[in-house]
């Protein structure tokens, strides 16, 4: 606090400077909790982001349902359940085996533009073989 104070020999007032740090308190509050919430946001974008794949596009392309079950068939042919690699063959025992711990008896499969449409016929093939009846094939909107 700056103001007047008498000396103690009464030389005339004297200058006492304190510093004031309630503003700048505040202030890195507000940016730690700004931080805070921005990680959060990219850690959640991080768990949410699939494998990248460029999707067909279709004129009623809604965004991708949360759903528990997605293959995602690469480019390159590669399947995925999730972010977990598996070949055709298992794919079908695998989808078995979520089905029986609870798993969401819907499929979605997201595939890319360049994957031959017999691949994706089989892996439908391995989805129906697995018991599973749902599917729904990932686009993105037009536009």
């Amino acid at each position: 606090m700056i103001g007047p104070r008498s000396g103690a020999r009464g030389r005339g007032p004297q200058l006492m400077a304190e510093i004031n740090i309630t503003p700048f308190t505040d202030v890195v509050l507000v940016l730690l909790i700004i931080f805070m919430l921005s990680a959060s946001f990219i850690r959640a974008e991080e768990k949410q982001e699939s494998l990248k794949v460029n999707l067909p596009a279709a004129a009623a392309g809604d965004p991708q349902p949360r759903q528990d079950l997605v293959i995602t068939v690469r480019a390159d042919g590669a399947l995925f359940i999730g972010r977990d690699r598996i070949s055709l063959r298992d794919l079908s025992g695998a989808l078995q085996a979520r089905r029986k711990a609870g798993s969401s008896d819907m499929v979605i499969i997201q595939a890319d533009s360049r994957v031959l449409y017999d691949r994706i016929v089989a892996v439908m093939d391995a989805v129906k073989l697995a018991g599973l009846d749902r599917i729904a094939l990932a686009t993105e909107g037009k536009g």
